[in-house]
């Protein structure tokens, strides 16, 4: 039971971490123009339904199944996947509201979700399966 909570446990931080800069840098800083209180509600909805879709896959297709190398990447991959996803549909939701600027730089939009879901999965395969079963292997 502690193995699982660990797994959401990472995928929420990793994922919340992401949000916050993007609420913070995209949302308040770059355009600050909208209520910032509809933009954290986007940020939190996204953030929760990330980390819940990659944790749960995790646990469905990595955890268990495979162990190591292979499991760093499966779960790098999961983040790539789920974050590349959701880049790409946010670009889309936020082209009819223009909270974040996906309209006039749409292609920056999505390069800031993809290119953080590259290096944040490859974060959080090594955090879970690197060095013997992860950081919290002992759990």
């Amino acid at each position: 039971m502690n193995r699982i909570i660990y797994i959401f446990a990472t995928a929420f931080a990793l994922i919340g971490m992401a949000e916050i800069f993007y609420f913070f840098f995209w949302g308040d800083y770059l355009f600050p123009g909208v209520s910032l209180a509809a933009k954290a509600v986007w940020v939190a909805s996204c953030g929760i339904a990330m980390g819940a879709v990659i944790g749960a896959v995790t646990l469905l297709l990595v955890e268990g199944r495979t162990s190591g190398r292979a499991a760093i990447l499966a779960g790098a991959a999961i983040v790539t996947t789920v974050g590349s996803y959701c880049a790409w549909l946010c670009s889309r939701v936020d082209a009819k509201f223009e909270y974040f600027g996906g309209p006039e730089n749409g292609t920056l939009f999505i390069l800031s979700g993809v290119i953080p879901a590259i290096a944040g999965g490859l974060l959080y395969g090594w955090w879970l399966y690197g060095r013997e079963q992860g950081i919290g292997h002992t759990l």
